[in-house]
Parts: structure tokens; sequence; C-alpha cells
């Protein structure tokens, strides 16, 4: 999305009473001051940084290296259940095919064979019709619990494992949280950068501490009411992290552009921008940036967004840091007629130890 170009407000001049003139000493031309230049309304900062610096990460063909044993587990799950789901859906078919020419055969049968015996024919079929009916929808009912408990096992394996990866080998400590467990509306949005969602769907929201600073960590996505549809305005990961600032109640917000596929939030064009440079732009008061110092800013400055991690917008509060991470499908669907590729855990493990970083030094 196009930066819009920011509209300056200049204050209006001083309003003059000419029926109040006379009660201003006469002051002849050669007698005045020049009046002072008014001050022009600062610029946004803008800070470019040179293109060689920008990395992005390159584009790879599928990738099997299952190099750690959590990999394997993951993509023993999948395996298993996809072959679960793939067989269920086979003997679903193969039932109700059979149900169909059972329920055929019983309307044929007695109309070719009872000829003279009235409606007897007609609720012989009727009666095959229910009964067969009845048998797939029993036989769904069994299946959807079958698959349920399929999936649930290849969920809890796959975050178990993801978490357990990304998380437990940066030295995280008192992690707690399942994959049922999410984050509700309130709390998405308590850092104000969406002004209202229809919807938010989460999971796997798990808390923890990292070198002391208490986190939290959920998979995320939310919607709104456009009219005669819900669209998207977030998928990723939400992270929220302590901080030991003081801001204004607004906050300040950083905003990591991405590609195409990024979704910036829409309130993003009512706030004030007080810097720009080529990672992020920087909404708010100017007041408030002093809490970007240089350790704070050279952190954020090993954070780039790419195809993967599409945007990141970045909400500071007094107390409270918010994280919105847009990833793509990547990262936010499990695997099902592929095998699982780890590449992709492996990058986000990278981008949530930079993130963590950077913000523990807002607890200093």
């Amino acid at each position: 999305m196009e930066n819009e170009e920011e509209k300056k407000l200049t204050p209006p001049a001083e309003e003059i009473d000419d029926d109040f003139a006379d009660a201003t000493p006469f002051v002849s031309e050669a007698e005045k001051e020049p009046e002072p230049e008014p001050e022009p309304e600062p610029e946004p900062i803008v800070e470019e940084t040179p293109e060689s610096e920008v990395e992005m990460v390159p584009e790879q063909e599928y990738s099997s290296d299952y190099d750690d044993p959590r990999f394997e587990s993951i993509e023993a799950a999948r395996s298993t259940w996809n072959k679960s789901y793939k067989k269920m859906a086979r003997i679903k078919f193969i039932v109700s095919i059979v149900v169909l020419l059972g329920i055929l055969a019983g309307w044929l049968i007695p109309t070719f064979l009872m000829k003279n015996n009235g409606m007897v024919p007609l609720y012989i079929g009727l009666g095959a019709a229910v009964a067969g009916i009845a048998i797939i929808l029993i036989f769904g009912y069994f299946q959807r619990r079958h698959d349920k408990e399929d999936i649930r096992v290849y969920f809890n394996t796959y975050f178990d494992a993801v978490n357990s990866y990304t998380l437990g080998d940066l030295g995280i400590t008192d992690i707690t949280g399942t994959v049922d467990d999410k984050v509700t509306k309130d709390e998405f949005l308590a850092a104000g950068i969406f002004e209202s969602v229809a919807s938010v769907g989460s999971r796997d929201n798990v808390v923890f501490t990292y070198k002391g600073m208490e986190c939290a960590l959920a998979e995320s996505a939310a919607q709104k009411d456009a009219g005669k549809a819900l669209q998207t305005i977030f998928v990723g990961k939400y992270l929220r992290t302590h901080n030991n600032v003081e801001v204004g109640e607004d906050g300040l917000v950083l905003y990591f552009s991405g590609n195409d596929r990024a979704l910036p939030p829409a309130k993003l064009e009512s706030l004030h921008v007080v810097e720009k440079n080529s990672r992020y732009t920087v909404y708010g008061s100017a007041a408030d940036k002093k809490v970007l110092t240089k350790k704070f800013r050279e952190a954020l400055g090993k954070i780039r967004t790419n195809k993967l991690l599409v945007d990141i917008t970045l909400v500071i509060k007094s107390g409270r840091t918010y994280w919105y991470l847009g990833y793509e499908d990547d990262i936010m669907v499990l695997p099902n007629d592929k095998m699982f590729d780890p590449r992709f855990i492996k990058q986000y493990k990278g981008e949530i130890e930079l993130i963590l970083n950077a913000a523990l030094l807002l607890n200093e």
C-alpha cells in the first residue's frame, strides 16, 4: 500500500478585529520593527538506508532436510493424519455408493416384483431410503470424531514441536499454554491500532518469560465487517511483551511495510507521521521518540520484512509492547498433502529471536 502524502496543518493566523484598531497606539512605518517570519512546521525526519543493506530472503526450492528430531515428529504426525483422512474419505465414498445402490434396489426390485401390491413397493423404497440416509449420517458422525481426534494429535505435535524449537532453544522459561488457548477480542484490540473487529480467531496462545521479560504469543487472525462480507485485516503472530518505558496515552506506532500481501492497519492513515526511513514509519508524538534509543534502533534495523514476514505493526505503550507480525500461509497453515517444509520454521525462529531481543531493550 502506497503511503499517502502527509497533510500538514498550518495554525490559523491571528484574527484582527478592525473595529478595535484604535486600541493599539499609533506607530509610524519607520518605527515599526519587521515581523519575524513564522517558523515552518518541522518535517518528519527521513532517513534513507542504502539498498545494499536491505537483505531479502532468497527463494529456495522445497526442503525436506529434517536435521532436528522435532521436524521428523511433525512430518510423522502429518503423514499419519493425512493417510487416516484419505482412508476415511475412501471408506465414506464406498459406503455412499453402496447405500445409493441399496436405495435404488429397495425401490426398483419391489416395483417390478410386486406390481399388484398397491403402495407396498413405494413404502419399501421409502424405507430403504430412510435406512440409507441413517447409515450415511451415522457413519459421518463417527468419521468426524475419528478425523477430529487424528487432527488434534497432529496439531498438538506440530505446535509442541514448533514452540520447543523456536522458543525453547532461546532460553525461554515458564512457558504455559496449549493449541486450544486463545486470545480474547479485547486483548487483540488492546494496542488500539485496530478500531474494531467483527471476529478474532486464535490458537496456541502461550505465555512465557524471556530473560526476565514477561511475554505472550499467539497465532491470530482478525476480520472486520465490510458490508456484504467480512474482510481480513490481520493474519499472523500476535506477540505481547513487557516494557519499562513511559509514553503518551496513544503510544508510539512503528510500521514495517512489506509486499503487496501486507495488511497495514487502516488507522495508520489518521496518525501523525514523525519519522520515515527505509525500514519503517514512526507515528505518534515527537516527544515519545525518546524511547527509540540508539541501541533499540540498531536492534530494529536487524528485523526485515520479506516474502514470509510480510509486515510488522509495532505499538509501544507504557508498560506493554504489542507486535502484530503478519505472516504468510507457509507459517499460518499446517501442511496437509504436501510434506512439512522446515525452512519456514527455521526462518521464523531467527526472526522471533531478533524481535524478542529488541523488545528486551525497552526494559533497560
